[in-house]
């Protein structure tokens, strides 16, 4: 109790089956506010009412309330409480809707039929709920199902039924309804009329109903369609049920039993019946309500006359109602919290209906801590196949979890319907299967539930997990079972590529004749990536550089190709920021401006894009107010990186239409500006493995859509993580989006975001969408409740961008004077510290939409806060050659022909080992090893057919070349061969091998 939670879904979280959780009283929201707590594992207890040291409880001095907050922007989504597993106990709580719930007049004096409003509780199988306080429920007051235990309740001023009892598979269970006050149940259909809806309390299953007060129903006391020969109806007081204190049917007819007709009870068949009366309760229903409420309904001629009314206000002192008026219609108008508390008190219902009670206070006693077990680290496949070699042994397993497995081979003494299971494997995926088997409701159980199905159990598995249990000999299939203590994510160690060692190229602007030395550079890097071979670098001095014919196009296809820029003209130093090294199409291309700018093309694997001006201006179309003209701009991104291990730094992205950055997961991005962007800035998609995407550093500001401030999925967030990606989000500024400044798909649980700076986005700083909840300023303290696998260090603050005024204005006069956005005062203390001139309230600016940025402008945004280290920072950089000079090949190759040499099996063998060349035709890449010695990470397989293509005879051969070489740049620029006419031939040559097989060493167009 030294420490407890702030809420009770902290407890749920973390909750296994046969745990109690004490609320102490006060209000409660939910995770990230969103009003809404489920119950995840069978025989859990939820206890409320607790004073703050937990040495007593009282729900109705202790009100602990699950509340929602109208102001928070994470609605509910279902019922406030709901649990769909057994023995669920809920005891001492209180839901008030009417904050939720939709009326009529901001007087809240009467419900809107629609839109609906989820109820306060639901339990799919068989509850307990007690003590518990439900006022101005959405819909329905309380739904439980048969064989439910219901004491002791309040449900005031509910819509539809007070309580539903619903039947299950299980027909001989019997609820007990027991001492409940259910009062004022209405309906949106004519009060006194008979209608199923509008009745205190609805039995479609079998149930005990004794000591309750059920009164002023706007239809039936109670609506039974149940058969009745297994329910009790005893010591029951109705009072003002408008059509009736009990409606069944009998020979499929409807049939009412009013307040003058009470004896027919004993002729429904009930299994018993015994001393319910009508008469008045005697509530302490406040007056000025009961005014209204009864306005309604009294008018209206049914089952009761007007002078039964005019007698229960007379009680409270109300003045008499005249015959013929006209009532207010306002359905179940709000009642007030502590007005409805007071009907925990009637005054002449004897023992019957809720009351106020004393209840004791008592702890479980903490278990005694079972003996620590020493696990033995263990391989999986070590044991697989001999799971008896292990049996009763504690191990420890580095497993992938695929899917639910059965559990009825476990081994005695475990019982299969204590137990759940799941299919464990070997980490590679590689190996067959096992069964890992845990006790319901254990936190094992639970962690292995939030991973069930992420993984098909074949392939690379996307995520590990550390499993510690005991070994045995399974009944059934497969043999091997695991009885699992406990699971939690495991992480390998990272696997770290070494790059190749390639040569350096250089490229200047303006230069002419190069051949690509620093002597001679080349004149645009369009000519050193046509020529690149693995591990190569690119060297790019400060300039302008349009792309090969001006298209302002690039294409990194090849591995570990480092594409650097930002040096003077002679290469001895390197800042982008001060010599900033431009890719674009001049504004004066006339061809069509469609594709990325840079993009990464088969196998980029450890491309590094480092000091560049990545400016989309010249590709947008603008219209004549300086607005961006959206449909008639290129729609991509700067950058399209697929591949794992590169890497995007020191860079500049602004003016984007579409996006600046599109890349896969286990990627970096560091210390980069994207500034201006329109729909999202940074895109991170699933890409090749488990290793993170890294984002640190980043300075992102002004992610545009046309609806801003609306949040709702709408576009116009900074950075999204889509689902699958493990993510470290560190050390970033985050400002102006103009809804969401990270837009989280992915599982929070494998995101790290540490460091971080958040300001002016106008709906959130962090949204989820598949469950459509945000944090924002106000409700930072939140970001807790996503559960990121770190968190720490982040905060909301002004960066203090120096953004340039003349366009700052026009982006204020557009969001500004909005109200409910970002306040006015917040606005005009960004532009004192940028020692702009404050904006007056009340104004009202010209409409603008994403004006063009300056590159220029844009290169100098760094924080003018000096409290805000986070973002991109300007630095000079260090300056090295270490690539090396690449020697040629000086074989010499032996002519063969396709029709001497390669159509014949046998004559191919007798080549084994020597080097040869060949004219062929290039079929297509290929995907199969046959050649034990050739890794899949280093070579890329092809095959050919001869010179004259189909006709030359002989199957298909297999080739193979070195990933990331010139020769294989030459066969993936091959055009594919299938039949016909062959129009391209090359010379391959290379080393024979069996089988018809040739490792290539270099590949020529022969034409």
């Amino acid at each position: 109790m030294a420490r407890p939670f702030s809420d009770p879904w902290e407890a749920l979280d973390k909750c296994q089956s046969g745990d109690v959780i004490h609320v102490a009283g006060g209000k409660y929201f939910g995770r990230l506010g969103n009003g809404m707590w489920e119950v995840p594992v069978d025989d859990v207890q939820l206890l409320g009412g607790y004073a703050a040291d937990f040495k007593s409880r009282e729900p109705w001095k202790n009100v602990t309330q699950l509340h929602w907050d109208k102001n928070s922007k994470n609605r509910p989504k279902q019922e406030r409480l709901v649990s769909t597993k057994k023995g669920t106990v809920v005891d001492g709580f209180t839901i008030d809707q009417r904050d939720q719930c939709p009326y009529e007049t901001p007087e809240q004096l009467g419900r809107k039929e629609y839109p609906s409003c989820d109820g306060p509780m639901r339990f799919a199988l068989p509850a307990t709920v007690r003590n518990c306080v439900i006022v101005n429920p959405g819909f329905d007051g309380i739904v439980a199902a048969a064989g439910s235990t219901l004491e002791n309740n309040l449900v005031v001023n509910a819509v539809n039924w007070g309580i539903n009892i619903n039947s299950t598979t299980d027909k001989q269970a019997v609820a007990v309804v027991k001492n409940n006050t259910i009062a004022f149940t209405m309906s949106f259909k004519e009060p006194g009329k008979g209608a199923y809806n509008g009745s205190g309390l609805a039995l479609k299953a079998h149930a005990t109903v004794t000591g309750n007060i059920i009164a002023f129903s706007d239809s039936n006391g109670i609506y039974l369609t149940a058969n009745p020969e297994k329910s009790t109806l005893a010591d029951n007081v109705f009072f003002m049920n408008l059509y009736s204190n009990l409606k069944f049917f009998s020979d499929g007819k409807d049939m009412p039993v009013d307040d003058k007709e009470m004896e027919l009870l004993e002729e429904v068949g009930f299994k018993k019946v015994a001393n319910n009366e009508v008469k008045n309760p005697q509530l302490p229903v406040d007056a000025e309500w009961l005014d209204r409420v009864s306005k309604r309904t009294a008018a209206t001629p049914g089952k009761l006359t007007m002078d039964d009314f005019n007698k229960a206000r007379q009680v409270l002192g109300l003045p008499m109602i005249a015959k013929g008026g006209t009532p207010p219609s306002g359905v179940a108008p709000a009642m007030d919290l502590d007005k409805a508390l007071k009907l925990l008190a009637p005054k002449g219902a004897g023992q019957a209906g809720a009351r106020v009670r004393p209840l004791t206070v008592s702890f479980q006693e903490v278990a005694a801590a079972a003996p620590e077990k020493a696990y033995k680290r263990m391989e999986v496949s070590a044991w697989l196949s001999k799971p008896e070699s292990v049996e009763g042994q504690p191990l420890e397993l580095v497993v992938a979890l695929s899917s639910v497995a059965n559990v009825s081979g476990v081994p005695a003494p475990f019982k299969p319907d204590e137990h759940a299971g799941v299919f464990l494997h070997e980490p590679t995926g590689s190996y067959g299967k096992f069964v890992g088997f845990f006790r319901k409701g254990s936190t094992a159980q639970r962690v292995a539930d939030a991973a069930t199905g992420e993984w098909g159990g074949s392939g690379p598995p996307p995520k590990l997990f550390l499993a510690k249990g005991t070994a045995y000999v399974m009944k059934g299939y497969p043999k091997a079972g695991f009885l699992v203590d406990s699971l939690e994510p495991y992480e390998a160690a990272a696997k770290v590529g070494s790059r190749p060692q390639g040569r350096d190229w250089f490229v200047r602007a303006g230069a002419s004749g190069g051949d690509g030395s620093r002597e001679k550079p080349f004149k645009d890097p369009w000519q050193a990536l046509e020529k690149v071979e693995s591990g190569d670098f690119v060297h790019v001095a400060e300039g302008e550089y349009y792309g090969k014919l001006k298209t302002g196009r690039w294409k990194i296809d090849a591995p570990y190709i480092s594409l650097i820029g930002g040096y003077d003209a002679q290469f001895r130093e390197r800042n982008p920021w001060k010599h900033p090294t431009r890719l674009f199409a001049p504004a004066e291309y006339k061809g069509r401006r469609d594709g990325y700018v840079l993009e990464g093309a088969d196998d980029h694997t450890g491309a590094v894009v480092d000091g560049f001006v990545f400016d989309r201006a010249t590709d947008n179309k603008y219209k004549p107010n300086g607005d961006l003209d959206y449909d008639n701009s290129e729609k991509l991104e700067h950058l399209w990186l697929s591949k794992p291990e590169c890497v995007v730094r020191n860079s500049l992205f602004v003016n984007g239409a579409e996006g600046a950055v599109r890349i896969g997961s286990g990627n970096t991005l560091e210390n980069n500006i994207f500034m201006n962007h329109h729909t999202r800035t940074v895109v991170v998609q699933r890409g090749f493995g488990t290793a993170p995407l890294i984002f640190r550093n980043n300075t992102v500001a002004f992610s545009w859509d046309i609806r801003f401030g609306q949040g709702n999925g709408r576009n116009g967030h900074l950075l999204s993580v889509e689902n699958g990606v493990n993510a470290i989000i560190d050390g970033n500024i985050f400002e102006f989006a103009d809804n969401d400044a990270i837009r989280l798909m992915a599982n929070p649980a494998d995101v790290e975001l540490t460091n971080n700076t958040f300001n002016h986005n106008l709906w959130s700083n962090v949204m989820r969408p598949q469950e459509n909840v945000t944090v924002d300023d106000k409700t930072f303290a939140q970001l807790k409740d996503f559960k990121f696998k770190k968190l720490a260090g982040n905060q909301v603050i002004s960066a203090g961008l120096p953004i340039d005024q003349k366009w700052f204005d026009a982006y204020l006069n557009r969001t500004a004077y909005v109200p409910g956005k970002v306040t006015m005062d917040d606005w005009n203390q960004l532009r004192e510290m940028l020692g702009q001139p404050v904006l007056a309230t009340g104004g009202q600016g010209p409409s603008g939409f994403m004006p063009l940025y300056p590159w220029e402008k844009a290169l100098k945004l760094f924080p003018a806060n000096p409290k805000v280290t986070a973002g991109a920072r300007a630095k000079d950089l260090p300056v090295s050659f270490t690539g090396v000079a690449r020697a040629e090949s000086d074989f010499d190759y032996q002519d063969v022909t396709w029709g001497e040499a390669a159509k014949s099996g046998s004559a191919w063998d007798a080549l084994e080992g020597k080097r040869v060349a060949m004219r062929v035709v290039i079929r297509s890449t290929d995907n199969q090893y046959q050649l034990p010695e050739l890794s899949k990470d280093e070579y890329t397989p092809f095959t050919v057919t001869g010179p004259e293509g189909t006709d030359s005879g002989g199957l298909p051969m297999r080739m193979y070349v070195k990933k990331g070489s010139k020769a294989e740049r030459a066969v993936r620029q091959a055009k594919a061969y299938s039949s016909g006419t062959p129009e391209q031939w090359y010379v391959i040559k290379g080393v024979a091998r069996g089988q018809r097989q040739l490792i290539a060493e270099a590949v020529e167009r022969a034409d």
